[in-house]
């Protein structure tokens, strides 16, 4: 017995010993979710980031959404933005509706260059990133945010 532990906190150890960062965040019969790659990066290595909406309903549930923009990612450091994604896109403003069937779920990544938001790569330290799903239920919010959560840029 004490083998077989010792063995698991072994593989612990040499992981990392650290789950990927995430943040949940539910609101009725959706569940958002954002997770980043690690919680350490280097210096102007890609920061993968990732977004999964899931139907937590046993029917179909209808979302309007009120542009083709589905989704959106921020980068902050101290409250101030520093990046998001959906800055310099054009987006086609037209109401849509769309369906997720009973467990669901949609995925949406981005990357983020570490370049803030005149194109100058970020200084070393920690920064704070957030998800937004833009698709609404009927009688729930506009949009569900979900972060923030932290990672650090190191040199």
């Amino acid at each position: 017995m004490y083998g077989l532990i010792a063995v698991c906190l072994l593989l612990l150890a040499l992981s990392g010993g650290a789950a990927p960062p995430r943040a949940e965040r539910i609101a009725g019969d959706l569940r958002v979710e954002l997770s980043i790659g690690s919680a350490a990066h280097a210096a102007g290595a890609p920061v993968h980031l990732s977004l999964r909406v899931s139907n937590l309903a046993a029917s179909p549930m209808v979302l309007t959404a009120s542009s083709a923009q589905e989704y959106d990612f921020f980068v902050r450091q101290r409250g101030a933005l520093i990046w998001q994604w959906s800055h310099d896109r054009a987006f086609a403003q037209v109401v849509r509706e769309m369906t997720l069937a009973p467990g669901q779920t949609r995925s949406y990544s981005a990357s983020w260059d570490q370049r803030d938001l005149q194109g100058r790569r970020v200084e070393a330290g920690t920064y704070e990133v957030s998800a937004v799903f833009l698709g609404a239920q009927r009688q729930g919010p506009a949009s569900i945010e979900a972060g923030p959560v932290r990672i650090a840029i190191e040199r």
